[in-house]
């Protein structure tokens, strides 16, 4: 009697006993998931032209508008850059950036940028000025191109040293913006027209006119491949004054989402765990 008992006994509590098991994994797994850490792509932007001061912001990418102001571009002395070139490096978490030509520390340098304090941190002189920067997502290479000559460059991440691989043909970058998509496509912007680069020997390709009232100083991807651009200067309006826009990469075609900070000349968009 008492051995039947405990067989009915083990017989009932034992599907329950598994089920409860079951359920304390699936709710620790759903814990597990609802607890890790969510990413936000932010667009971040820096100033630089004119030899202003070299500030790091945080900028609204409907509107174009100021979000926060990170703060001064300096490093750990204190001494200031100014940027004509932001990007982030997937591959290694590192946002890098390109200083001046009459940036007040280190002019055509390659730096690092801290996102979340601004902390500049020098790595190198590229030997050229480059009006911005570029990575291949893909392979994690650098490329630039030259504001003097219609140079085009792989850059030295570790030292800064910026290596001629090709020319463009299209004359030195007048405003000079240059930016990936995500699978490693090259795109920029002279003067008042908009190019597609080839990697391996920098030739350009026109895309088409870009139809803007001012010059495009910076580009920048987000991570759909929607291009954006700061636009002004060397136009109808060539003065400190910078507008948000985004860029047709088929035809080249600009639109301006709308006004934002003063004398910025560097864009790139930051994944931020939130």
């Amino acid at each position: 009697m008492k051995i039947s008992s405990f067989r009915k006994v083990c017989l009932t509590t034992w599907p329950n006993a598994v089920g409860l098991v079951a359920i304390l994994f699936l709710s620790l797994s759903t814990l597990t998931v609802s607890a890790a850490p969510k990413e936000k792509n932010v667009l971040y932007a820096a100033t630089g032209t004119f030899g202003v001061q070299g500030v790091l912001y945080t900028l609204n990418p409907k509107t174009g508008a100021l979000l926060t102001t990170v703060g001064p571009l300096n490093d750990a002395s204190g001494h200031n850059y100014g940027l004509t070139g932001l990007r982030y490096d997937a591959m290694n978490g590192i946002l890098y950036g390109a200083t001046t030509t009459d940036s007040t520390t280190d002019p055509n340098y390659l730096v690092t940028v801290n996102p979340t304090t601004a902390q500049v941190t020098p790595i190198g002189p590229f030997g050229n000025f480059l009006t911005d920067i570029a990575i291949n997502p893909k392979t994690g290479l650098m490329y630039g191109v030259s504001g003097n000559n219609q140079k085009f460059y792989t850059v030295n991440i570790q030292t800064g040293v910026a290596t001629q691989i090709g020319s463009t043909g299209i004359g030195f970058q007048n405003g000079g913006g240059l930016a990936s998509t995500t699978t490693g496509l090259l795109y920029g912007a002279n003067n008042f027209s908009f190019y597609t680069y080839n990697k391996a020997n920098g030739k350009a390709t026109l895309v088409g006119l870009t139809l803007l009232p001012d010059l495009v100083k910076a580009l920048a991807f987000d991570p759909t491949n929607t291009l954006y651009g700061m636009e002004g200067g060397g136009g109808t309006d060539n003065t400190h004054l910078r507008f948000l826009v985004t860029i047709n990469r088929s035809t080249g075609l600009g639109v301006e989402i709308g006004d934002s900070i003063n004398d910025l000349d560097a864009l790139a968009f930051v994944p931020i765990k939130q």
